[in-house]
């Protein structure tokens, strides 16, 4: 199949930002994508964007990607406090209180819209909750070594409501505004805490396919 019948996912990571100067697991992460993925015999290009950690370059990565009508858009960031990969639920508004890496802040803490105006929360179309079961099911080999090590029970992904207010919860907020059936927002944990990059991103792989599943069903009907 040609690149041009190939159906685009759009994947992208943030730069470095403060507390994460050196290097950010979620763009570490996404670079270990593989390029092509394919379902039922349609073949989808993965196009990996790392965005930096700026409002500005937010609001521009947005607007080129959904120019290009994707059939999916997965934006991923890291979390401090993460223990394993989490999925997200929704995005919320009226919370950008701190500044970007330009030193730039929103007027008013706010997201003005384009399609859904002063929306307080948009939520994912997609089912999160099915996608973090199938996941989980799936991800015993990617998350043995970090299982081994840590001497306890823990599960590969988890739904999560809190995306936050930065940049995470920024860029999401933009993607579901202009189509929240074909995003998805999720959370990788810091580098070797406790998966390595490559088990991180063999996670995002799959949860990626969950949705291109959901997508196919829902074209389906």
């Amino acid at each position: 199949m040609s690149s041009t019948e190939r159906k685009l996912i759009v994947v992208t990571g943030f730069g470095p930002f403060v507390g994460h100067e050196e290097v950010n697991a979620s763009w570490e992460a996404v670079q270990l994508l593989p390029e092509l993925l394919s379902y039922e015999g349609t073949d989808y290009q993965l196009e990996k964007r790392m965005v930096p950690v700026e409002y500005a370059a937010v609001d521009e990565a947005v607007t080129d990607i959904w120019q290009r009508q994707p059939e999916l858009v997965v934006h991923v960031g890291v979390s401090g406090v993460a223990k394993c990969v989490y999925v997200e639920k929704l995005a919320y508004n009226h919370q950008f209180r701190r500044p970007d890496n330009a030193g730039q802040y929103l007027s008013k803490s706010t997201c003005c819209l384009p399609y859904n105006g002063n929306a307080n929360v948009l939520r994912c179309g997609l089912n999160v909750d099915k996608i973090v079961e199938a996941v989980n099911l799936t991800c015993d080999e990617c998350v043995a070594p970090a299982r081994a090590v840590n001497n306890k029970a823990l599960e590969a992904t988890k739904a999560s409501k809190n995306v936050g207010g930065f940049l995470c919860g920024y860029i999401y907020l933009r993607s579901l505004d202009v189509d929240s059936k074909r995003t998805l927002f999720v959370h990788v944990p810091p580098i070797d805490k406790p998966f390595s990059s490559a088990q991180t991103s063999d996670i995002l792989s799959k949860i990626i396919i969950q949705c291109v599943q959901q997508l196919a069903a829902c074209d389906y009907q």
